[in-house]
């Protein structure tokens, strides 16, 4: 990712502007921070008033409720405190009752009039949930129960005459407090007027209602911000607050099983918080970009600009031109100095891969000169001997003189082919046996209508000078001694020399070559002919085993239908020539360079 200059550049700018960029934004977000926090101490403190608020209410029906249970209250003037504990209260029960104690009701005070009935409403007040079981008497102490616009207390105070229960007071109320009911400047009528919050009372069940039963509200939260209170409520949670969409919720225990709920909308100056603290962000942003594209453009322009130009002055000139950079005062002298020091290497290496050439195609032109007389000496060799055998009386002597020659030629053939033109010292084996045939055939008085034919199959098969030698030597004794020894008398056949690259049973012998002579001449004892050297042979069959050896081919012989020579064995990778290696060389030179 830095490989380019501008990448670089940008990098640096990047390391040295970025944490500038930070340590603004770490500001801007603290004072945003500061101004949301306000709305989570809003929040806070609004609910500790309501909570405060509900804590001085219970306390003062504790009160009320002992007072008359400790006062003279009786049938007679049950009626009459009832209705001034209402009136106290400001009409906040639903049921004040007087009960013997056995628990049968003596006087009842229902809820007032102007209180809607569906506040009072549940379906637990007649429920003996508050009763023993076997005397049907009723419990002293509060529960809360389920009503329809929210939760109710039930209050149960015993009446002590004598140091006995001579009956029961039982109240049941409103955790929340209706509004019509609340006198004008009541501090309650404040709650969440100031800051836009929204109260509720939450059930353990979960239901959610309005903190003012009068005003009943559809409660419609956020899933998320609905999960967490769910999960606050069945956990049993005293304390948890948090900010969704926008929304910051307070969780707080009102009274035993039943909590408090306040939500509170930011107000206009803490959106305007967030508002300044996105336009801080974007505005540095936004700086820190037009710095980047600045410098990218400079760096482009001053630095960039004037490297790419010297690279491709240097790959015009690996293409082979001229190495000619645009010289320009404007850009940096480091590159100008850098310019010159590529001309000055460039001329030099010009030169020296130039004389590195012209050594590589002297020494090219040297060795096919070798490989020329050596070829025209051995020749005049096998010329010698010819003309050496034809003064010679003797049959078997003439005709070891002509083996001789015919080895002489084979290797005279083999000079010639020696030197490849495609780069590699190495030999094309088809062309050069086919060669190798036809002269042996015509040294033998034999062509392609004589009765003895010969069938060639090669395939193509590149083979290094040292391996060259062996199977030049092998084909001429195979070929000699087939046309001396398999045919005699009047007798026609074939002689076959196959040359085919096989599969090997083993990977490791990959590019395995299978080369195979034979004729189906009379044969020679092949079960002698594959014994152990040291045995007496003729000298034919030593040179053939000799030679395969040279090569590390695995010969066999066989005597089935004529005499057949199978020798497996694996070429050796050819080597490049002198002017190849050199201009393996100089490419090797220019690609390190890339």
């Amino acid at each position: 990712m830095l490989d380019t200059v501008g990448a670089r550049v940008m990098a640096l700018i990047v390391a040295t502007t970025l944490p500038l960029a930070i340590i603004a934004s770490m500001l801007a977000w603290h004072s945003y921070q500061q101004n949301v926090g306000n709305s989570a101490l809003r929040t806070e403190r609004d609910t500790q008033l309501a909570i405060s608020e509900i804590t001085t209410d219970l306390d003062q029906t504790h009160t009320l409720l002992d007072m008359l249970a400790d006062g003279d209250i009786s049938s007679g003037n049950a009626l009459r405190e009832f209705a001034l504990v209402q009136m106290v209260s400001q009409h906040h029960y639903c049921l004040l009752m007087l009960t013997d104690a056995e628990g049968r009701p003596s006087v009842v005070l229902p809820s007032p009039s102007t209180q809607d009935p569906a506040i009072c409403h549940s379906p637990e007040n007649a429920s003996p949930s508050m009763m023993s079981a076997s005397a049907r008497l009723p419990v002293a102490g509060i529960d809360v129960l389920k009503g329809a616009r929210g939760p109710l207390l039930k209050f149960v105070v015993p009446i002590l005459s004598n140091n006995s229960v001579s009956g029961y007071i039982v109240a049941i109320r409103t955790l929340g407090w209706q509004q019509n009911h609340l006198r004008k400047g009541d501090s309650r009528l404040l709650l969440g007027t100031e800051t836009n919050s929204r109260h509720f009372l939450a059930m353990p069940d979960g239901s959610l209602y309005s903190l003012f039963p009068d005003r009943p509200v559809s409660v419609n939260l956020p899933p998320k911000a609905m999960a967490r209170l769910q999960r606050d409520i069945t956990a049993q949670s005293q304390h948890d607050v948090f900010t969704n969409q926008g929304i910051t919720y307070a969780f707080q225990n009102a009274y035993g099983p039943v909590s408090l709920i306040v939500a509170t909308e930011r107000t206009a100056e803490e959106s305007h918080a967030l508002n300044i603290f996105l336009i801080r962000v974007s505005l540095i942003v936004g700086l820190l970009v037009l710095e980047l594209l600045g410098v990218a453009l400079g760096a482009s322009i001053f630095l960039v600009d004037p490297l790419e130009k010297l690279a491709l002055a240097v790959a015009d000139w690996r293409r082979g031109a001229l190495f000619a950079p645009r010289n320009n005062h404007s850009i940096p002298l480091e590159i100008r100095h850098l310019e010159k020091a590529f001309l000055r290497a460039t001329r030099r290496l010009t030169q020296h891969e130039k004389a590195l050439e012209q050594s590589a195609r002297n020494q090219d032109m040297l060795i096919r000169e070798i490989h020329h007389r050596v070829k025209n000496n051995l020749q005049v060799v096998a010329s010698l001997l010819n003309l050496q055998a034809s003064r010679i009386r003797s049959h078997e002597a003439r005709e070891e003189f002509r083996l001789v020659r015919d080895r002489v030629r084979a290797l005279a053939t083999l000079h010639r082919y020696l030197y490849s033109e495609n780069g590699l010292s190495a030999l094309d084996v088809q062309s050069f046996l086919e060669e190798l045939c036809s002269i042996l055939l015509s040294a033998n008085s034999m062509n392609a209508q004589t009765r003895i034919r010969l069938r060639l199959d090669i395939e193509h098969v590149l083979i290094s000078p040292d391996q060259a030698v062996p199977i030049a030597l092998i084909v001429t004794e195979v070929l000699s001694n087939a046309l001396r020894y398999a045919f005699p008398g009047e007798r026609a056949g074939h002689i076959v020399i196959a040359l085919h690259k096989v599969v090997p049973p083993d990977p490791d012998k990959e590019g395995l070559v299978e080369l195979k002579l034979g004729d189906d001449g009379i044969g020679i004892d092949a079960g002698q002919a594959s014994e152990s050297r040291t045995r007496r042979e003729g000298i034919g069959m030593q040179l053939i085993r000799g030679f395969a050896r040279q090569i590390n081919a695995d010969m066999t012989v066989s005597n089935e239908n004529g005499t057949w020579y199978t020798l497996r064995f694996i070429p050796e990778r050819p080597s490049l020539t002198a002017l190849a290696m050199a201009r393996e060389a100089i490419n090797h030179d220019e690609d390190s360079v890339r």
